[in-house]
């Protein structure tokens, strides 16, 4: 299937939600802090990959790529007062001046911040609204799914709960909605990316509802996000990521295919004996010839109910191994700690993928 027109416009609105709350969570006072590598050291000048950045340059690269992607789907300026703003400048000068502030300044310089990537936000979503649906659901899909990570901080209290807790981040009403969003955006992923997606949230939407399984799993979760990047934004393939004789090993999806798919193997099956005695007994059988004449009088053939009944269990096992195919590629892309007292954390993982809500599109091949 082409890729609808406005996929790059649609995709740089995902990145610069997705760096938008990265720029934030990069910048507030106390944030997260990934897990990193670095060089032995930088003597020379030498070149670090993105993993062996500093978390300062990581912080300047983010508001760089704001700042281009906002220019991009022209959303960086605001008229305020009949003057012109450029609130992604505004953005990257008030961070520069956070990081340089000194320890009794920091609160005032982080309040000036937030207020200006509020108002960037709130006149993004705006823009985008007034241009394009598409292009407003991956920017929010974007900020919603990096926001779990940058957003979150794993001591804050979820009873009641507050912006940055895990009941809120990963609860029912934020899950469900980047579930939607992703569903509604469907078209322009690989068709197994946005069902997989669906899973995952399901998962890690029990881990932040389970205080036992959710300690300590902010690195976890930051390799997560960083495998839906991955998915969405870098347009990875996501049968890469599924290991050689998975398709062997893990008999247990199909197998669970099966048992949902029950009621239709079962009429398909009937569907083969009616065609396996269609071809052998159709011309000597006095009932199944009184049952062609019937049909002959309105129109059907022995041939039109065979092609039929053909069909039938051929789109029955297409679902079946899109069904199975889509488990396996949920369970590749799931990073999550194992939960404590599970005796088996995988069978855990995969009944919780199981339960998305998101389904494959019909016409979606099957490697």
């Amino acid at each position: 299937m082409a890729a609808p027109a406005d996929t790059a416009d649609v995709l740089s609105a995902l990145r610069l939600g997705w760096y938008l709350a990265e720029v934030r969570g990069r910048n507030r006072p106390g944030g997260p802090v990934p897990p990193a590598e670095s060089l032995p050291n930088r003597a020379g000048h030498v070149l670090p990959l993105r993993i062996e950045r500093t978390p300062e340059e990581l912080r300047i690269e983010a508001q760089a790529v704001v700042s281009k992607l906002a220019a991009d789907l022209k959303v960086d300026t605001v008229t305020v007062s009949g003057q012109k703003r450029d609130l992604a400048d505004t953005i990257d000068q008030q961070a520069m001046a956070l990081a340089a502030a000194k320890p009794e300044d920091a609160p005032a310089a982080w309040k000036a911040l937030a207020q200006s990537i509020y108002q960037f936000d709130a006149h993004t979503q705006d823009v985008l609204a007034a241009q394009s649906g598409t292009q407003s659901a991956a920017y929010q899909l974007g900020r919603g799914l990096a926001e779990v990570y940058w957003a979150l901080d794993p001591s804050a209290k979820c009873e009641p709960p507050t912006p940055d807790c895990w009941a809120f981040l990963l609860g029912s009403q934020r899950c469900g909605e980047l579930t939607r969003l992703a569903g509604r955006l469907s078209s322009y992923f690989n068709p197994y990316c946005c069902p997989a997606l669906a899973g995952t949230l399901h998962l890690w939407l029990s881990v932040a509802g389970d205080p036992g399984w959710r300690d300590g799993a902010q690195d976890h979760l930051y390799r997560q996000t960083r495998r839906w990047y991955e998915l969405l934004i870098l347009e990875q393939d996501p049968s890469t990521l599924i290991k050689p004789y998975t398709v062997f090993r893990d008999w247990h999806a199909s197998l669970r295919a099966v048992q949902a798919l029950r009621a239709q193997l079962v009429t398909a099956a009937v569907s083969l004996v009616l065609v396996i005695a269609l071809i052998i007994n159709g011309s000597s059988n006095a009932f199944l010839k009184a049952l062609f004449g019937v049909l002959g009088v309105v129109g059907l053939s022995a041939a039109t109910i065979q092609a039929g009944l053909k069909s039938a269990a051929q789109s029955l096992l297409t679902r079946l191994r899109q069904d199975v195919y889509t488990d396996l590629v949920a369970a590749a892309i799931a990073v999550a700690p194992a939960k404590p007292g599970a005796d088996r954390p995988d069978r855990v993982v995969a009944e919780e993928i199981r339960k998305r809500t998101l389904t494959t599109a019909a016409d979606a091949a099957v490697p």
